[in-house]
């Protein structure tokens, strides 16, 4: 961080967490220190991309434009000037298209990184791939107090601590094959409880769904968690008081204003509240399956 951001002499920044905002001088970072390293004129075969950089500029002033519903101009196509286009496209995005924009990039750098022949211990790759973009971002971000974190997925989510992002990934890699509805489910209470557009009471709607979508995988008689619970107890291949919490999370969901049901009366579901039952669903998801193993 320069001397100038550490001791609070220049005005416009602030240290102090963001979230709703991407001032200009974050920008002006993100393109300088992550973006220009990853860049090349594309459409031109007067230029050589000799370093094998996996974004063409050209390609993603259009990827960029056609997200935002903006229209090209013939500078941003013109291989002598779309450097700095694509710089100035950057530089005036509204604070929410910037992280769109970071999403984006991440998602073209996933998809080079699948054309690309394997190259781990090759420097040179590695520094052009997404996981090193990702890191770098987050690097930045965490500097600079910027309080979203890029995600495996290239889904800037609001971030954790470095154990329960753990857990929680490891859960999401357990929801294979089998379990594909219960995933779908899962990816939506992670979205609604970490994304940029919170919804607590749909994550804790879909924390639960998830979790019933597992067991009613394995008990396929069951028509409710419930049901499930129910046959699960009778296995005691679960703690039984393990069961007993599940059984009342289960309830506290149906009950709670706006979550399951329509209500009359307003939510008082707090962010905070969705994030417990992110993490208790994929508690209890990561254990019944070792369990039922």
């Amino acid at each position: 961080m320069k001397f100038s951001y550490r001791h609070g002499f220049d005005p416009d920044y602030k240290n102090e967490p963001i979230r709703e905002d991407a001032p200009s001088w974050l920008k002006s970072m993100f393109f300088a220190s992550i973006l220009d390293k990853l860049i090349y004129v594309d459409g031109d075969s007067r230029v050589q991309n000799t370093e094998n950089r996996p974004l063409g500029i050209k390609s993603l002033i259009e990827s960029l434009c056609a997200q935002n519903g903006q229209e090209t101009d013939q500078q941003d196509l013109d291989s002598f000037y779309c450097h700095e286009a694509l710089k100035g496209i950057i530089h005036y995005l509204p604070w929410y298209q910037f992280y769109d924009a970071v999403e984006i990039i991440g998602q073209h750098l996933k998809e080079s990184d699948a054309k690309r022949p394997f190259s781990w211990g090759q420097k040179a790759y590695e520094e052009l791939s997404f996981a090193s973009y990702r890191q770098k971002v987050n690097d930045l971000f965490s500097t600079h107090k910027i309080e979203w974190k890029l995600s495996e997925s290239s889904s800037l989510e609001t971030p954790l601590p470095s154990d329960l992002e753990l857990k929680i990934n490891q859960a999401d890699a357990s929801l294979q094959d089998r379990f594909e509805p219960a995933r779908k489910h899962y990816a939506k209470a992670r979205y609604f409880a970490l994304g940029s557009h919170k919804d607590p009471e749909n994550s804790i709607k879909e924390s639960i769904s998830a979790v019933e979508s597992v067991c009613r995988t394995y008990y396929p008689s069951a028509s409710t968690l419930g049901d499930a619970l129910k046959q699960m107890r009778k296995e005691s291949v679960i703690s039984p008081l393990l069961i007993t919490v599940i059984e009342k999370f289960y309830a506290y969901t149906n009950a709670e204003p706006a979550v399951r049901h329509g209500s009359d009366k307003a939510s008082s579901v707090l962010e905070y509240d969705a994030e417990l039952a992110l993490h208790i669903s994929s508690a209890f998801i990561r254990t019944i399956i070792q369990r039922k193993k």
